[in-house]
């Protein structure tokens, strides 16, 4: 039992460094409410797609997101949120025609712009809404691993979508989660028949925010 004092001393002083951390990072993330900020963001999109017709998922696309953000107050703790992203989705799907297994997988690289009503409570919590106009930049297609070269006028330049996502900001750091669905296909359904594909994804992200 004395052996572990010194142990439960030490348990106690980082707990109370803990504590007055997290009381100096509420109280500043309080002290930034309604006020102008902007920042970088970056992590992880895990990318699907659904509404694929007569053809089976098979797994989804991990991909980088990437950019910049604004928050402009419009009042105490609501804020309009315009973004410029990168961001990769894609998907891979198959299909058995006569016994044999077909697998095609995309891979799509957007400018994404999504606009967001976003609010703040208690201090750090963030919840928003939005939604978001992208333009493909690349795309990559491969049937059962070999790569294919889809015609232009096959693929469309531009998809819209809607958002929501949650995080928690801590001072200039901030955690955030977003799901988000293309309402519009990617494809030209007029050139491909029923196969009218959507892009949907969860991104994991961080950020750092500058206030001025």
């Amino acid at each position: 039992f004395i052996k572990n004092i010194p142990i439960m001393k030490t348990c106690k002083i980082l707990a109370a460094i803990m504590l007055v951390a997290a009381s100096v990072l509420f109280a500043d993330a309080q002290s930034n409410y309604g006020e102008f900020k902007w920042g970088l963001t970056g992590g992880m999109a895990f990318a699907n797609m659904n509404q694929l017709g007569d053809f089976e998922k098979d797994k989804g696309k991990l991909g980088l997101v990437a950019g910049a953000f604004m928050k402009i107050p419009l009042s105490h703790k609501a804020s309009i949120r315009p973004e410029l992203l990168f961001n990769m989705k894609g998907a891979t799907f198959k299909e058995t025609v006569q016994g044999q297994e077909n697998k095609g997988r995309y891979s799509l690289n957007y400018i994404e712009v999504p606009i967001s009503l976003d609010f703040e409570f208690m201090g750090i919590f963030d919840l928003h809404a939005g939604v978001q106009g992208a333009y493909l930049l690349s795309n990559s297609f491969k049937l059962n691993g070999e790569k294919i070269d889809l015609v232009d006028d096959v693929l469309k330049k531009t998809e819209f979508g809607f958002h929501f996502g949650t995080g928690i900001d801590l001072g200039n750091i901030g955690m955030h989660v977003r799901f988000q669905q293309s309402l519009t296909s990617f494809l030209d359904k007029n050139k491909t028949a029923d196969f009218d594909p959507r892009n949907w994804g969860i991104t994991l992200t961080g950020a750092y925010m500058f206030i001025n």
